[in-house]
Formats: C-alpha cells, sequence, structure tokens
C-alpha cells in the first residue's frame, strides 16, 4: 500500500510535529523513499531558511554565518587551503552610542559596514561579529600581499565621515588585525582569537592602524585580550556603575557631598574595583567612555537626589585621570552634557588625579582652564611629598586639594606634619579648601582637624555605596559621628 503526501516544507520550517507525523505515517505505512524524500527537502530548506535569517537586509553576515562559511571552507577546499581573515573594530564607538544613543548608534553601524561592503574584492564576504566589530572573509583567490592592501583600503573607508540626524557628519577610525589560515588558526575559533590579540596592541598603541598577528603577541598581550573584550562586552551590557562614598565637613558634623567612584558588576567576579580595569581601559582608549558616561550618570544621580532631598544642598565629584585630561575635546563634551540636562556646573567637582603625571602637560593645563570658565571646580590628588609642589600649585586653576592619608597616620613626622600645614596655610591664602581621603578611624579625623581640615572621606564615615543605598542614607543623617557614640 502506498500512500502519497503532497507538502510544503516551507511550512515544515515552523511545524516541526506535524512533520514528524507525518514521516510517522509514511514509515508505518511502507512509504520509506516518500519519507525519506521529504525529510531531505526539509533539511536542505531549513539550512537554507537559517543562513537566510543570520544575513541581514545589507548582505552582512551574522557571527554564527560567518562561523559557518569558514567552517564550510575548510571542509570544501581543504585543510591546507589558505584563506585570510580581516578584523574591523571601530575606535571609541562606545562613545558615539553614547552620545547620540542605541538607536542612531545602530545606523551609525549599518552605513559604516555598508561602506566596508563596497571596498571588499568580489567573493569576498562582511560578517558582523558583535556590536561594532566586523570579520571580512577573503578567500584562497587572493594572495596575503593583497589582503594586507584590502586592509589598508577598509582602514581608509573607516574614515569615511558618517551622517547622524540628518546633516550632521562624523568621522571614525579603526583597529584592524589580519590573521592567515592555516598559520594563525586551524579554525574560525583560534583564527578570531589571534585577530583580537591583534587588534588589541593596536588599541593599545592609540587605534586607527593595522596589525598583522604574530606568536609572539600571544605571550606579550594574551593574558589582557580576554579582559579587555571582557570591558567592551561589560560597556554593551551595562555593567558597569557609580558608587558614592560620601565627603562630610567632621567638624561641623554636615555633609557636603559624595565621590564618585566606579565599580565593575562582574557576572563572574562580582564588584570589582578600577584597580583590576582601569589600566587596560587607558591602553585601549575606553577610558574617554568613562569620562562621558560617569559625568552623565553623575548628574541623573545629583538630579534625582536633589528631587528627593531638596533642602539638602551637595557637591559630587567624580576623578579624571590624565589621559582623559589631555583629550581637547573634553571641555566641549563636558559643556554639552550640562546643557543638555540644564546642570549647574558649580555642583560637579572634576577630580583630576596623579597630579605628578600630568605637571609638565600643557594641555591638561589648558583643560583644566576651559573647565573652570564653563564652571566646574577642580580639585587635584596625588601630590606627593614635594615642597616644590606648592609653588607649582599656586599656577593652577583649581578649588580643592585631596590630602592622602599618608600625612595623617599616628605614625606621622616632624616632615609630614610640616608639610600638611604648610599645605593648610598655602589653601588658606589662596581661598582653597583641602580634602582629607581614606580616613580610617576617629584618631585620624582627629588629626586631620588638628591640621584645620574640616572636610574628610574614608572608611571611617561610610564605604563606598551603590546608588540604592543613597536614599537611606541622607535620611538617616548617617554621616554625623557623634550622634552614634
Amino acid at each position: 500500500m502506498y500512500i502519497w503526501v503532497q507538502t510544503d516544507t516551507q511550512d515544515m520550517l515552523m511545524q516541526n510535529d506535524i512533520l514528524l507525523a507525518i514521516l510517522t505515517i509514511l514509515i508505518v505505512a511502507g512509504t520509506i523513499t516518500a519519507a525519506f524524500f521529504i525529510a531531505r527537502n526539509y533539511l536542505r530548506d531549513r539550512r537554507r531558511y537559517i543562513e537566510e535569517k543570520e544575513i541581514d537586509m545589507d548582505g552582512v553576515l551574522s557571527k554564527s554565518a560567518m562561523g559557518s562559511l569558514v567552517a564550510s571552507y575548510i571542509f570544501r577546499t581543504g585543510r591546507d587551503t589558505p584563506f585570510s581573515l580581516i578584523y574591523i573594530d571601530i575606535d571609541h564607538f562606545s562613545e558615539y552610542n553614547n552620545a547620540f544613543g542605541q538607536k542612531e548608534g545602530d545606523k551609525i553601524l549599518d552605513r559604516f559596514s555598508a561602506n566596508l561592503r563596497a571596498a571588499l574584492p568580489k567573493g569576498a564576504k562582511l560578517g558582523r561579529y558583535q556590536g561594532d566589530q566586523f570579520v571580512a572573509f577573503i578567500g584562497t583567490e587572493h594572495t596575503k600581499s593583497q589582503t594586507i592592501d584590502f586592509a589598508n583600503q577598509l582602514k581608509e573607508v573607516a574614515k569615511r565621515p558618517v551622517k547622524v540626524y540628518g546633516d550632521t557628519e562624523i568621522k571614525m577610525t579603526a583597529s584592524i588585525g589580519i590573521a592567515f589560515y592555516p598559520l594563525h588558526g586551524r579554525n574560525f575559533k583560534e583564527l578570531i582569537n589571534s585577530l583580537r590579540i591583534a587588534v588589541y596592541i593596536v588599541k593599545k598603541n592609540g587605534g586607527d592602524a593595522i596589525k598583522l598577528y604574530s606568536e609572539d603577541m600571544e605571550e606579550r598581550e594574551g593574558q589582557y585580550v580576554d579582559y579587555y573584550y571582557q570591558i567592551k562586552s561589560a560597556i554593551k551590557n551595562k555593567q558597569f556603575q557609580l558608587y558614592y562614598q560620601p565627603m562630610v565637613n567632621y567638624t561641623q558634623q554636615t555633609l557636603f557631598g559624595f565621590e564618585a567612584l566606579i565599580r565593575w558588576n562582574h557576572p563572574e567576579f562580582g564588584v570589582l574595583s578600577p584597580f583590576k580595569f582601569i589600566n587596560i581601559m587607558e591602553q585601549s582608549g575606553d577610558i574617554h567612555w568613562i569620562g562621558q558616561w560617569g559625568l552623565e550618570t553623575l548628574i541623573k544621580t545629583y538630579q534625582q537626589t536633589k528631587q528627593q532631598f531638596p533642602t539638602i544642598d551637595l557637591a559630587f565629584s567624580i576623578n579624571l585621570s590624565p589621559k582623559q585630561m589631555m583629550n581637547e575635546d573634553l571641555p566641549l563634551e563636558f559643556k554639552k552634557l550640562m546643557t543638555r540636562y540644564g546642570m549647574d556646573p558649580k555642583k560637579i567637582i572634576l577630580e583630576v588625579i596623579e597630579f605628578a603625571l600630568f605637571e609638565k602637560q600643557d594641555t591638561i593645563f589648558n583643560n583644566m582652564q576651559k573647565l573652570r570658565q564653563i564652571g566646574f571646580r577642580i580639585a587635584i590628588d596625588g601630590l606627593g611629598m614635594d615642597y616644590g609642589t606648592l609653588s607649582k600649585l599656586d599656577q593652577l586653576p583649581i578649588d580643592f586639594i585631596k590630602l592622602e592619608n599618608d600625612f595623617l597616620t599616628e605614625e606621622e613626622d616632624f616632615v609630614k606634619a610640616k608639610f600638611a600645614d604648610m599645605l593648610v596655610e598655602f589653601a588658606q591664602r589662596n581661598k582653597l579648601t583641602i580634602i582629607a581621603e581614606k580616613i580610617e578611624n576617629e584618631a585620624m579625623a582627629k588629626l586631620a582637624t588638628e591640621h584645620k581640615i574640616d572636610i574628610m572621606q574614608g572608611f571611617y564615615f561610610e564605604k563606598p555605596m551603590a546608588i540604592e543605598a543613597l536614599d537611606d542614607y541622607l535620611k538617616e543623617a548617617s554621616w554625623k559621628k557623634d550622634e552614634k557614640k
């Protein structure tokens, strides 16, 4: 007995249960041949359907589709047939996303990828590996030398202006890595690992360049690369957050404000301090994203706090590294944020850290001057105990000096005490305010008051806290140490 069932295999793609029932009937009825052909057509059309779903309207492959393409190419042409991959990572794209928003950021990526595709040779394929990172597949018909030429073309194409919000143009750059199969990897995963190491080195050296992978790179930089890409993922997935540590006027028992400190809410290792990731972000350039994101987050926190506690007048501070301060566009970018949120810059203290590292940089001094003209108040940290520092401070446009607890320990010697007194006298003469930080106990707090320092912060008053804890802290007036005794 033969039963013929006419089916539409495209419908079967969404109806696996129906297909299974039909095949069961055919097999039971003895029509094995019909069952075979239906199953074969189903699998063929399903594969085509999945591939179509993994290619967007502009013909850019997904990450998995690119991986499948590479695996298929190796299988069809042989394990020793060479080909090349080019990895394109947009420099500082998180800043564009932060400035223009996710929706406009996606449009930028669409236009950027269209430019890349147009520059690739015939037969090459472009895939979006993730976020702002792309991979180009170059087949065996092209030599290694030609691949390097293609990479140089892509580097220049990346600089083409892209329009946002209609007529506004932005210019981007890209860090590019090159890897050859089978020299730099025997499969897609190994090749990607090699490419990422090469790109990380480009990022570390400022971006906008090309690097061909070599094995010695992995020995030097391999341990940092995975962390770098975890950081990129953390930015995309909003894993960074600000914690807030109170600054207290110990003499008056009043709250002066909060210092914002960045933390990484790592999915595996929990909350990480900046010592675990700031150096890598400095090297890769992602530190500039922190400045924009951090200030914007701080503004929102200030406005939220002011709305809930309108009678409390608080200052909020945030740290800026020398590398951030070397960005000539920083004052204008910060001014735009103030305007966008209608924020008074005088409520924000920009704390420039590592004074000893930037004292000879004219760009930093100029930026400090511009930021102060906008209305921000400026603090400096990391002075060190150098008497020549006082003459340098006299030339700086600053409002606050952060004093490390080295000067306020129980083992304080005459030299440290003398320097602290001179610093206080200098501050009073120049109408500056000193903030003693890392105060760990009552003895250190009292020693600070002996040096006529009123504003302090440290674990003695409170550890840095997440934004969710601010309300209770303010409601309970937890900074009043005398009421706790």
